[in-house]
């Protein structure tokens, strides 16, 4: 059939001239003299095309008036072979060693890779097609040096562009979650400013991702780009016969071997001793009184006399009375009874990713769609994310002088599950899950409190037994551009991008829930409509004059985003609150009736000069004008700027250094802007409300209207200036290559929400002040270690290594001239943001030292922070003693709390028809705050924990501390470093023989491990989640691979 087809096409093109054709046939061959399958061999001009089989040959029907064949594949670089009168043709591809002539992304435009300037990395996700992600950002993860992807332990993964930093952090905010946004990067696909879930991007439809690191290659996105930016472009249609591509993944998520064993009922009868025995219910004068009497080393009158139960037979009734089991427990101890919670509580998670695509060109048409579902579940109970996403790119050339086209995405996203809550916290060994009946069976009915305490423990299950919920998210972004090319070099592109998205989200809590039948049901409702457009113009100039190059960009710019937001949630229904949130009149209670609408506006000029002197002598330019509804009036808009020059020294006549294949170095400078501030925080905001008033005696409520928030008229853009010196290599004829990167960035006029005094009437104001400067370099290296017998093995390595510095915050300074730290936030001048500045700890009080640990009001077991010498007892102006007192004199600097030093190594094999791969990435240098060492998560009398260590005199250590110990005003840090097996893939590509039977083209099965492994000293479970009861999950996949 594939011949059939084959022939048919040449056919078709031929037959106005009906001229006779010849078999052109070969043999395609490497450097190392090995054929090679699968390269594109195309007639120039034409559609017509075959690729090459196992063996490396290949047979193609040729016109007789067409006189060249086009020779390309992946990591070798392309040749025009001219035909003449051979029909043998034999080929021996080149190894294109540092691709050279890839594209990459610049940001409305492309360049080839030789000639970038700029601090750029790309990942070609097209060549990852092996391993197994519903989520873009699995991808990037540990894939380039200098971007940090966090990792997430949702069914749904990273779902925003502030879980990623390039670069490290260059703003500050005083709240965490706007701390990760004003230093998120800018996303673009497509040309496309993107504001969405990033979940909405089916990783299967990306060509590739280009990062821009460094200021001059960011700089053409002006007041967005302080915190780089992640380009990523889609796929397109390939010349040839239409091909169909579909690929399926079925796989499990379980609970990975980071996670901490739950205590079993005996483990957590003697942690429930411990807890007493430590605390000040220890009953000094009655020693064992917590203790089973086989264990209280008392005889077991005197033990039963303790309270009064010498007549009380049962033994174990009186020994769980005292340890504060509920009668639900001890019966279940009687019994032999435990329940199985973390079955309960966990699931094994099924993972279903199913995509399909079809995609072509023509000389006149190139098209590109697919469809694609995905349903994950999680490794929580009831844990689930679904999406449907869908995406079409269409270009089609009028004439000569006209291309229109789209690339649109549509995605719907159904976010509805009811997760089992996970907080072990409030359920024991003896508690349980359902009722049991008289006769003591179990029903099918839960629990309401399953230890029997009503005010400390709920069913894990009993929310989402109760509740009805439904959130979806239906996004449509598309991009709409005619392109002219006009004469002298010129071109025109016009593009309109809008986007629309809308939430629907419903919930009712029903009245059958014993908490919320009080409050008659709950019902909410909530809807968003977002609409977003941008609109750009671009003139190109392209033109080359003997040994120069010109390549000129100019933007015009223009964005509206308008928000619409209405919420309302009601309580007790009547009669009945059955229909829930579809009948919201039958509630008689308001309990929140809002909306909110935002609008901003924004609009840029930019221009680009990119130069090209002799193909060695790289220049590029940018100047960018930016406006932004949000910043103050005075201010509304601002100019950037930059200059890069590249000089590949390699190209020069003097060069002459054999093992050397090229050397580039590269200089950059560029300043770009930072607009991470709310629509409306630049003006001031009125609000309204109630109050009483008192008049005549007679009490009354009062409307009131009154200024909020405090207008900054001068509000502007924060600025990152950044320098980069870059160097490129490639070695022993492409067997090493890789590059170098230094840099240095200055971050002024920080958007900081200044606090101000009381007596203003507001918190704080956003301001512009303060520097931050972030320095660092990255390697990168790529290595061909063998290339033998069939046998490939070739390697990526990349180390990052970033700090920051906090120069000045506010401007105020004390007595002597000097400006004054934050140490509310924890911002010192001359530190990094991340520094921990705390009290420092050094183990656990022992039982010798019970003296010295009361004059801190401590005991054995608690841990013991170190009194720093502050008193100075001998009068010679140096602190020789501590002062008995912890203060803030006491707390100093133990390292960072972000890792300095960040490592990616990943290992591509193949032999044949088999390929392997595994990835694995590392932070190292840095500490994280593990108070699970403290032991008092959980209230030892009430709940149950984690199996892990705990200090008790019997069983001393210097690390766990005992259970419910001291535990107010410090923090406990650890080393937090780490080595994450990140992935690891084994394919097998069927034969192509066996595939020509059932007419296919490719056919690739593989076998994928996520995060199978971490290696790492810290205590507490995964050492990227560090949540109380934070299980993470390790996935395992049969993916298959199809091109028709």
């Amino acid at each position: 059939m594939q011949k059939t087809l084959l022939f048919l096409a040449v056919l078709f093109i031929t037959a106005g001239s009906a001229m006779a054709q010849k078999t052109i046939t070969g043999t395609v061959t490497g450097p190392d003299d090995v054929p090679i399958p699968g390269v594109t061999i195309i007639v120039k001009g034409t559609t017509t095309g075959t690729i090459s089989v196992a063996d490396g040959t290949y047979s193609l029907e040729v016109p007789e008036q067409e006189n060249t064949l086009l020779f390309s594949f992946v990591g070798m670089k392309p040749q025009e072979v001219e035909i003449g009168n051979r029909t043998l043709i034999d080929v021996k591809m080149e190894a294109d060693v540092i691709g050279l002539e890839e594209v990459v992304a610049i940001g409305y435009g492309t360049v080839k890779k030789k000639d970038l300037t700029g601090a750029v990395a790309q990942v070609n996700a097209e060549k990852l097609e092996k391993e197994s992600s519903s989520n873009m950002t699995d991808v990037l993860r540990g894939a380039v040096p200098g971007l940090n992807v966090s990792f997430s332990s949702s069914a749904k993964g990273v779902s925003s562009a502030s879980d990623m930093l390039i670069r490290g952090e260059t703003s500050v905010r005083s709240d965490a979650g706007d701390q990760r946004s004003a230093n998120a990067p800018l996303i673009v696909v497509d040309g496309m400013i993107y504001n969405g879930d990033l979940a909405d991007i089916n990783p299967n439809d990306i060509q590739a991702f280009d990062i821009l690191k460094d200021a001059s290659s960011a700089a053409i996105y002006g007041s967005r780009a302080s915190n780089g930016v992640i380009i990523i472009t889609t796929k397109k249609g390939k010349v040839g016969k239409p091909m169909i591509t579909a690929s399926a993944s079925v796989g499990v998520a379980v609970i990975a071997h980071t996670a901490l064993d739950w205590m079993t009922g005996d483990q957590f009868l003697d942690w429930r001793i411990a807890g007493f025995e430590n605390k000040e219910r220890h009953q000094i004068e009655k020693p064992g009184y917590y203790r089973h009497p086989d264990d209280a080393g008392v005889d077991l009158q005197t033990w039963k006399e303790y309270d009064g139960s010498g007549a009380v037979a049962d033994i174990d009734q009186i020994w769980l009375n005292r340890l504060g089991l509920y009668p639900l427990e001890i019966a279940n101890y009687k019994s032999g009874y435990q329940e199985n919670w973390k079955d309960i509580l966990y699931q094994t998670g099924l993972r279903q990713d199913y995509n399909i695509s079809l995609s072509g060109a023509t000389s006149n048409v190139n098209y590109y769609w697919s469809m694609g579902y995905t349903n994950n579940e999680g490794i929580r109970y009831n844990e689930e994310f679904e999406t449907y996403r869908s995406r079409m790119n269409l270009e089609a050339k009028v004439n000569d002088w006209l291309k229109v086209g789209t690339n649109t995405q549509f995605s719907v996203r159904d976010q509805s599950d009811v997760v089992a809550s996970d907080n072990w916290g409030q359920v024991t060994p003896y508690s349980q899950m359902y009722e049991r009946d008289a006769e003591g069976n179990f029903t099918d009915v839960l629990e309401y409190a399953p230890t029997g305490n009503i005010s400390a423990s709920r069913n894990p299950w009993l929310d989402l037994e109760h509740m009805d919920n439904v959130e979806t998210f239906t996004n449509l972004y598309s991009k709409l551009y005619a392109q002219l090319t006009l004469p002298y070099g010129f071109s025109f592109t016009s593009e309109f991008i809008p986007r629309f998205s809308w939430e629907e989200y419903y919930r009712h809590q029903s009245s059958e829930h014993p908490d919320w039948g009080k409050q008659g049901g709950i019902a909410r409702r909530r809807h968003t409509k977002r609409y977003q457009w941008q609109l750009n113009n671009i003139l190109k100039w392209n033109k080359t004059y003997g040994d120069h190059s010109f390549d000129f960009t100019f933007l015009q710019n223009a964005e509206k985003n308008q928000y619409w937001r209405s919420y309302m949630v009601r309580r007790q229904f009547q009669p009945s609150d059955v229909l829930g949130y579809h009948r919201m009149q039958a509630a008689t209670e308001d309990v929140e009736i809002s909306s909110n609408d935002t609008y901003s506006t924004a609009d840029a000029l930019m221009a680009r000069m990119n130069y090209i002197y002799k193909g060695r002598y790289l220049f590029t330019g940018a100047w960018r004008r930016d406006g932004y509804s949000a910043f103050g009036q005075a201010n509304p808009r601002a100019n950037f700027g930059s200059a890069a020059f590249a000089w590949t020294v390699s190209e020069e006549d003097f060069f002459n250094v054999d093992w050397l294949d090229m050397f580039k170095l590269r200089l950059s400078y560029g300043d770009n802007g930072n607009r991470g501030v709310g629509t409306y925080d630049a003006m001031s905001s009125l609000a309204t409300g109630k109050y009483v008033l008192q008049t005549d005696g007679t009490a009354g409520y009062v409307s009131q209207l009154y200024a909020n928030r405090m207008a900054n008229a001068d509000l502007k853009w924060e600025r990152t200036t950044a320098y980069n010196l870059g160097i490129d290599f490639s070695t022993f004829n492409g067997r090493l290559r890789g590059n170098i990167e230094t840099y240095l960035m200055e971050t002024t006029d920080l958007l900081i929400p200044r606090k101000l005094p009381s007596i203003t009437g507001y918190s704080s104001v956003f301001s512009n002040l303060g520097q931050i400067n972030n320095r660092g370099f990255e390697l990168s290296l790529t290595s061909i270690n063998m290339q033998k017998n069939d046998f490939n093995w070739n390697t990526n390595f990349a180390v990052s290594f970033n700090r920051n510095e906090i120069v000045s915050l506010y401007g105020d300074y004390d007595e002597d001239g000097n400006e004054l730290d934050d140490p509310t936030n924890g911002w010192f001048i001359g530190h990094a943001i991340d520094e921990i500045w705390n009290y420092k700890t050094d183990g656990i009080w022992q039982l010798d030292e019970a003296e010295e640990a009361a004059k801190y009001s401590r005991k054995p077991g608690d841990y013991k922070i170190i009194d720093q010498l502050t008193e100075d007892t001998d009068g010679d102006g140096v602190p020789d003693a501590p002062d008995g007192y912890y203060t803030n004199d006491d707390k100093v600097f133990q390292g960072h709390s972000r890792p300095p030093w960040r490592w990616n190594l990943r290992n591509d094999f193949s032999w044949r028809n088999w390929e392997a791969s595994i990835k694995m990435y590392a932070y190292t240098g840095y500490k994280t705050a593990n108070n699970h060492l403290r032991n008092n998560d959980v209230f030892y009398d009430r709940g149950s924990s984690f199996n892990v260590p705990y200090w008790t005199p019997e069983n001393p250590n210097n690390k766990w501390a005992s259970v419910e110990s001291y535990e107010s005003g410090f923090t406990v840090y650890e080393n937090n470093s780490f080595l994450r097996i990140d992935n690891v893939s084994l394919s097998y590509n069927v034969p192509e023989n066996l595939l020509e039977r059932i007419q296919v083209d490719r056919c690739m099965i593989s076998f994928i491990a996520s995060n199978p492994y971490v290696f790492t000293s810290w205590s507490w479970m995964d050492p990227e989640r560090n949540s109380t009861w934070g299980f993470t999950p390790s996935t395992y996949t049969l993916k298959l691979n199809l091109t028709l």
